[in-house]
């Protein structure tokens, strides 16, 4: 595996550097993808194989028809002849109809048409306008999932009035109206009835309404964009890190693309300064982390190759929803996104109620996100990915995997309980939150019909944050609560009763247990369950309740070695 810095060398944030970024990432998957359907990697997926090619094909658009002058010529020629037979119903090659996961990429086709058409369409014979214009207009009347799909027959829309095929506007005006029955408060919107607040409104919500505002002038949903953007600097250490939560976390730095979508609209949501801050030391700090292929390929996984992070419906071609990261280049190049000073976040603490869920940036600029928000049943990896109570820039996060033991369950940022010793249960149900003014975020929750917690926790910005569970139990319960994890390779361990710390590679990982009724250990969890390093370690605390009433407090801290 190797790092796009390695493959591509140093990242330029000027627009040309960001322009030829685009094409060094969306080039080799497009390449692939030319070869057909065969030569897609076998990947694990709960879509069929040739949605899976899709993917692949069309994704790398999103980012490729932004920086379209850049693209050489003769790799939009490939582009326009592999569309075609993808969405020729005669040829081997043919994709499906534009329902269903097509859906979603149907949306990356009408936005390449709105804004390369002279690249994708001009050039194609009067039949293959015809196959093209046919699907897409199928895809436009298809029915969504209803959450944040919703964006993605309008984007088909927006496509199909680009190259002048007749489509009733009434079908997008019906799908855009229902976002807004999403939406919370602040700029944010849950995904679907019921679902989370999560990364999806950044890089879907957000995004799709600002480039939709770009290419139409509807700015219905613009102003929602903008103060959830005002909420969002939180999400982002100074670094440029942001801070790992929800799902599809396999997409990467389309974590980062609300920045560029603001220039591309040119809505000053946030000083431009700040906007490009957070824009450019985002996509930096991916840039250095193994995450392709030999072949320069996004791999599955998040800061390494890793399938076991990634939910069912992730495959090969999925990553590229990454390159939404450049729609930014739609500004100009002497826009001030482009041309401003880079502004560096300070510290601070930012509670966001409609996000449930309060972040704090600490004096050595990362983030841990205190979290109100229950699991996801139905997305494998859904309990840890949305069901811990905190989360770290600096130390990522771990999933469970099967086997007995804390080293399966892996407890960072969760207190985990268990009848036997062996087999654990964490947050899984759970109220929402509650946040107080001054950022105490409180949690109810009942892992067992007569088990109730009450869990209440707070962060500061010296890198600490403490948690108090008021634990009521019916039975008897075991109790494993971890703190962050650090690289297992040259960890060095501190034990002295209820205090652990590790430490590696420039990292200090301390969890204390406040009341003193808990025995601290450093355990090594599972390779491969943690989202930055293959291997890790981890502080945790043990204990048993006896059933009544008890109330554990605990210390946890992340940050420099010191």
């Amino acid at each position: 595996m190797t790092s796009p810095q390695r493959i591509f060398g140093p990242l330029d944030h000027s627009y040309t550097g960001w322009a030829s970024a685009a094409l060094a990432i969306g080039r080799p998957a497009a390449e692939l993808a030319f070869q057909g359907p065969e030569a897609m990697p076998v990947t694990m997926s709960n879509h069929s194989h040739a949605e899976d090619w899709f993917e692949l094909l069309t994704r790398p658009l999103w980012g490729l028809a932004a920086a379209k002058d850049a693209v050489p010529d003769d790799l939009w020629a490939a582009y326009a002849a592999a569309l075609t037979r993808a969405l020729d119903p005669a040829d081997p090659w043919y994709v499906g109809a534009g329902g269903g996961q097509r859906l979603v990429e149907s949306a990356s086709v009408g936005w390449a048409l709105s804004l390369a058409p002279e690249k994708l369409w001009d050039p194609l014979a009067p039949k293959a306008k015809d196959v093209v214009a046919a699907w897409l207009g199928e895809a436009y009347l298809a029915t969504p999932a209803d959450m944040n799909w919703h964006y993605f027959p309008v984007f088909a829309g927006h496509g199909l009035t680009r190259i002048g095929i007749a489509h009733d506007p009434a079908v997008a005006t019906a799908h855009l109206e229902r976002m807004g029955d999403f939406a919370l408060g602040t700029g944010v919107f849950e995904d679907g009835p019921g679902g989370r607040v999560d990364y999806y409104n950044p890089f879907a919500f957000h995004t799709y309404a600002l480039l939709h505002y770009k290419l139409t002038g509807d700015d219905r949903y613009v102003p929602n964009a903008s103060a959830f953007a005002r909420k969002f600097r939180s999400w982002f250490a100074a670094d440029g890190a942001a801070v790992p939560y929800g799902r599809s976390l396999g997409y990467r730095f389309a974590q980062g693309c609300l920045w560029g979508a603001l220039a591309a609209a040119d809505v000053e949501a946030v000083p431009w300064a700040e906007a490009a801050g957070f824009s450019r030391r985002h996509l930096e700090w991916w840039w250095d982390k193994p995450i392709l292929d030999p072949e320069g390929r996004l791999t599955v996984g998040y800061a390494y190759p890793n399938n076991a992070v990634a939910e069912q419906y992730l495959t090969a071609g999925s990553p590229w929803w990454a390159t939404k990261v450049f729609a930014g280049l739609l500004a100009p190049a002497d826009h001030p996104f482009w041309t401003v000073e880079a502004a560096v976040p300070g510290p601070g603490v930012e509670p966001h109620k409609a996000a449930r869920a309060v972040h704090v940036r600490d004096r050595a600029g990362n983030v841990t996100r205190l979290n109100g928000q229950a699991w996801v049943p139905w997305a494998r990896t859904g309990e840890a990915a949305y069901g811990k109570l905190a989360y770290s820039t600096l130390a990522g996060f771990s999933h469970a995997t099967g086997g007995p033991g804390l080293e399966s369950a892996v407890p960072d940022g969760a207190l985990l309980l268990s009848e036997d010793g062996r087999h654990w249960r964490g947050r899984e149900d759970s109220d929402e939150g509650a946040i107080d003014e001054s950022g105490v975020l409180t949690v109810n929750w009942q892992p067992w019909e007569d088990v109730t917690i009450t869990t209440s926790l707070e962060a500061a910005v010296d890198g600490w944050h403490a948690r108090v569970h008021v634990i009521e139990t019916g039975r008897v319960l075991h109790t494993g609560e971890g703190g962050w994890c650090v690289p297992k390779d040259g960890h060095v361990s501190e034990v002295d009763g209820a205090r652990a710390v590790v430490s590696s590679q420039g990292l200090r990982s301390e969890l204390i247990d406040s009341t003193g009724d808990r025995e601290a250990a450093v355990i090594e969890p599972m390779p491969g369950t943690h989202l930055y390093w293959p291997a890790t370690a981890l502080p945790v605390l043990r204990g048993v309740l006896e059933p009544g009433k008890h109330v554990l407090k605990s210390l946890i801290y992340i940050g420099s070695e010191v």
